[in-house]
């Protein structure tokens, strides 16, 4: 079971644990191989004075393709994909899930605790999920950083609107200060590059679900609809029941239905 790991300092290991590795090895095929993509909880110290969260980013690419390599090896085409990250890169998040929807058939993801952001578009690869009482996974709205925070492009977006909607009747002569303050501060290039990068976080998950071996061609407009554009905040937990409701009942399992391996995998 490789596992790759985003803390920045080690990306790629073989599973060493006989106490997950022996009994998740009984409950596999032998043409089904289990991968782990953990993100730790707690950010890595770079500086005396500085931390940082763990990400998916370029070194996540190089792990995946060498935990692909290995699995390759072994002539598995089916995956236990275990996902718990806060995301990171958008085109790293997205190199990632397409390395691993575009090397196996069959993929089931488990998410013991996250999938978030990027994290969820990597579990976008799977053809179906697995969740527990505490699982959630979250939009796929896009974050950027604003004036030394991030925020969400659809929360920008969604202002831009109320800003054109209170002058579609009203003047900027006769506008009030506080509106013309707001207008000046919006920058159009801004706003446009606000929109692509929506539009982009969209094709990509788009591109994963339209690929040959997804169980949800046909119905990846609405899904991504919903997970980019159905939520107030980025912030949403998309529990269990939600998820049901956007992939379908079929596709969305609880850990009680893989009772033996989802044991192995929260651990």
């Amino acid at each position: 079971m490789p596992k790759i790991s985003t803390n920045k300092t080690e990306f790629t290991e073989e599973e060493t644990d006989p106490t997950i590795k022996e009994p998740l090895v009984k409950l596999l095929d032998k043409d089904t191989a289990a991968l782990a993509l953990i993100a730790p909880y707690l950010p890595v110290k770079v500086t005396p004075t500085k931390s940082m969260p763990a990400e998916i980013g370029l070194g996540e690419e190089f792990g995946i393709q060498e935990a692909i390599s290995q699995i390759k090896q072994a002539n598995a085409n089916k995956l236990f994909l275990l996902v718990n990250s806060f995301g990171g890169g958008v085109r790293s998040s997205f190199n990632v899930a397409q390395a691993i929807r575009k090397s196996f058939s069959d993929i089931t993801v488990f998410i013991p605790h996250v999938a978030i952001s990027g994290g969820t578009l990597i579990a976008l690869t799977g053809n179906r999920f697995v969740l527990g009482v505490i699982s959630t996974m979250s939009p796929i709205d896009v974050q950027i950083e604003r004036y030394g925070t991030r925020c969400s492009v659809n929360a920008m977006v969604r202002s831009f609107s109320v800003l054109n909607d209170l002058f579609k009747d009203t003047s900027p002569e006769d506008a009030p200060y506080p509106w013309k303050a707001m207008a000046d501060k919006l920058d159009p290039i801004e706003f446009q590059e606000w929109v692509d990068a929506s539009s982009l976080m969209e094709q990509y998950a788009l591109t994963i679900l339209r690929h040959e071996y997804s169980s949800f061609k046909g119905e990846e407009r609405t899904i991504v609809d919903k997970l980019s554009g159905l939520y107030p905040t980025h912030e949403y937990a998309i529990t269990f029941e939600e998820a049901k409701g956007i992939f379908g009942e079929n596709y969305v399992k609880s850990g009680e239905e893989y009772a033996e391996i989802w044991d192995i995998m929260g651990t």
